[in-house]
């Protein structure tokens, strides 16, 4: 894939846009004992995010910054892999901080 590829994509040419949810073997959801469990790309207030749920009573059990290999977001700006400032960084490590409780 071209470096410019993630840039210079068209619109969707489908009428409908939907996400492949990708099944996980091995994991089970420690809510409700379900195996139901899937990989797919999400749209977060942290920013673009990969999460692995279970499919039955939609518990997160994983939520994670996508590679390169996910492609996501399709549409990305130049500087989103850019190391963040240090008045950034101490936000997100307090956020993230507050969140893991």
């Amino acid at each position: 894939m071209a470096w410019n590829h993630r840039y210079t994509q068209t619109p969707p040419t489908e009428e409908r846009v939907y996400v492949v949810r990708v099944p996980v073997e091995g994991k089970t959801c420690l809510n409700c004992g379900s195996t139901n469990v899937a990989r797919y790309p999400i749209a977060n207030h942290l920013g673009p995010r990969i999460t692995t749920t279970c499919q039955n009573c939609l518990t997160p059990l994983l939520v994670e910054r996508p590679t390169v290999e996910d492609n996501w977001p399709p549409f990305r700006a130049v500087t989103y892999d850019w190391p963040a400032s240090p008045g950034e960084r101490a936000a997100r490590d307090a956020l993230e901080r507050e969140l893991a409780g």
